[in-house]
């Protein structure tokens, strides 16, 4: 046993980390799930989708397979509902939503602006992601923030560890956790399905894209739809919220986003990187298997430690730094597989926004 690279209650333990990715890169935590700390093997183990599955259950939870998230799906099932997926959000590419994006930057930033400050997390990134997602799919604008209200609920219940609701009420999967949300989103489906002419929008492409023939079912639309809304809502707004803090704290980095806007996205990678979204991404084991020869059983649970992976000194010159320099930020950095084309399209417009509209930038005192 050795000191839980999980806990991040105080922040994420980089200290923690580094000392397990020199002395221990294969740990068995407190909990008995087992942990990797290094780049190399964080990458083999994503990649193998055979022995490590995802998922966010609690041990003992089954979930019907019409409301099984994509990420907890086995093969071949799991690949043949993400080519549905990226089908549709295919067709919606960036130039289609970036309009909007930097629309809702602007507004979100005027009250800011002309009120000399704000807290920007509460009242600028906060409202981003959801808002984005939610133009995404289709959603009545005078909606938006219902669906950022579900989001947050959704996400703070037991929806993705117990597929039921915590208080002893009863009702399980997203219609006994959030009954408004899986009615409308259940709504917004029905009502494609029958229209004669439906809006052109990401839900609708959903309904007429199949994939060998096949479609998907009503059911699991709306399972993935919420999924879409979930993880893409909660790690980009820690995206965002982490590349302000980092913007902020450095006037000349701030000074050179003025002058050079065409290092926003590259700001964006070294963010991603140096402050990883999430810290820690948790599988199920499903056969035994050996990493660097640690034997890890069948039926454990295992965390692929993203924050630990992205400072790796074996990967990356200075690590702990936040250099804009950096030649394999990209190509080298651990990602998160769930609704990229938000954040990506969030984060890149916020970018030139603010670092053309606000000349300057502070965090709060701590005094």
């Amino acid at each position: 046993m050795t000191a839980d690279p999980f806990d991040a209650s105080a922040g994420v333990p980089y200290e923690v980390l580094a000392g397990l990715r020199d002395t221990c890169p294969v740990s068995r935590t407190a909990s008995g799930a087992y942990f990797l700390a290094r780049h190399d093997d964080v990458l083999a183990a994503t990649k193998d989708i055979q022995v490590f599955q995802a998922s966010f259950r609690g041990i003992g939870i089954v979930v019907p397979p019409e409301e099984q998230l994509i990420s907890e799906i086995s093969e071949p099932r799991h690949g043949k509902i993400r080519r549905i997926i990226n089908s549709a959000i295919a067709q919606h590419r960036i130039s289609r939503v970036e309009p909007f994006a930097r629309r809702l930057c602007n507004e979100l930033l005027d009250p800011l602006v002309e009120g000399g400050g704000g807290d920007l997390v509460a009242e600028y990134v906060t409202p981003i992601p959801a808002t984005v997602i939610a133009h995404l799919l289709g959603v009545d604008p005078a909606d938006h923030a219902l669906f950022a209200e579900w989001s947050d609920l959704v996400v703070q219940s037991s929806y993705a560890t117990k597929n039921r609701r915590e208080d002893g009420a009863e009702g399980e999967g997203l219609a006994g956790v959030a009954p408004e949300f899986a009615a409308y989103l259940d709504k917004m489906i029905a009502e494609r399905k029958v229209s004669a002419d439906p809006p052109d929008d990401f839900v609708t492409r959903l309904i007429n894209t199949s994939v060998d023939g096949e479609r998907l079912t009503d059911l699991e639309m709306r399972t993935q739809l919420a999924f879409l809304l979930m993880s893409g809502n909660e790690t980009t707004r820690h995206l965002i919220a982490n590349m302000l803090e980092t913007v902020c704290s450095d006037g000349v980095l701030l000074a050179r986003l003025h002058s050079e806007r065409d290092l926003v996205p590259t700001v964006v990678e070294e963010s991603l990187r140096h402050d990883s979204p999430i810290h820690v991404l948790l599988r199920d084991c499903l056969e035994a298997t050996t990493i660097d020869g640690v034997s890890i059983p069948a039926g454990v649970k295992i965390g692929f430690g993203l924050a630990s992976a992205n400072r790796d000194e074996r990967t990356y010159d200075e690590p702990d730094e936040f250099r804009i320099d950096r030649a394999n930020a990209r190509s080298s950095r651990l990602r998160w597989r769930s609704a990229c084309l938000p954040g990506r399209v969030s984060c890149e417009t916020r970018g030139p926004n603010r670092a053309r509209r606000v000349p300057r930038s502070r965090r709060p005192s701590t005094r």
